[in-house]
């Protein structure tokens, strides 16, 4: 499986030295955008993450937790990202918003809720590349993973396998030991760990037993 660190668990105030102990042994990290509005949180803007992005070399993800999210495509795409994920019900015409994300020169990714059925995206497989399944409730952090989460992972590979474009199915929210093996024969194929990785006293070993672990390949529809 692949991993995004989420840096909301790392020390706020020495960032630069987490980007720089995980550089060589991520495969991204995931910055978390919230307005207190859409989600009960206040996180993170643009010039936070422009400089996470001059700090690292490997991609960086914003995930727009934001009650109006077409407002912040600009600056978050200006600001370096190569992911940006939003949610549906954020977005005035959320295929339009997707194309606009790619025309920023950023990746787009569908983040849906924990209450958010796999089904939803199903419109937008042909034009998103990456689906963000929420494991847990938004904006808020140390929860255990919602039990209808492997489900929900299965169902969205299903529907992924189908389509052409095949956008990778990634999972943020309660990712720990016993929950990130489930992911992987769910067929998921990355997680967002947080404090599973960065509270860690071998943060570099948690990464390498994620990356060790294969998805479940599942038989593709005729």
């Amino acid at each position: 499986m692949r991993a995004f660190v989420s840096l909301w668990s790392a020390d706020l105030l020495d960032v630069g030295r987490a980007i720089d102990m995980l550089e060589e042994h991520v495969d991204g990290f995931h910055i978390d955008v919230m307005d207190g509005h859409y989600a009960p949180n206040l996180l993170f803007g643009p010039d936070f993450v422009r400089a996470v992005c001059r700090r690292t070399a490997r991609p960086v993800e914003v995930h727009l937790m934001v009650s109006d999210a077409d407002q912040w495509i600009d600056p978050f795409a200006d600001a370096g990202c190569a992911w940006i994920a939003i949610h549906p019900d954020t977005a005035n015409q959320f295929s339009e918003t997707l194309r606009t994300i790619e025309n920023c020169g950023s990746k787009s990714c569908m983040a849906l809720t924990v209450d958010q059925p796999p089904e939803g995206f199903g419109a937008y497989l042909e034009v998103v590349d990456r689906v963000l399944m929420m494991g847990t409730v938004i904006g808020k952090k140390s929860l255990e993973m919602d039990p209808r989460t492997y489900e929900r992972v299965t169902q969205a590979v299903s529907l992924r396998d189908r389509s052409r474009r095949r956008p990778d199915v990634v999972v943020d929210g309660g990712i720990r030991r016993q929950s990130t093996p489930h992911l992987a024969e769910a067929g998921a194929d990355g997680v967002i760990p947080g404090s599973l990785v960065l509270g860690d006293p071998d943060p570099v070993s948690v990464l390498d037993w994620i990356k060790s672990l294969r998805p479940a390949v599942h038989v593709r529809p005729q």
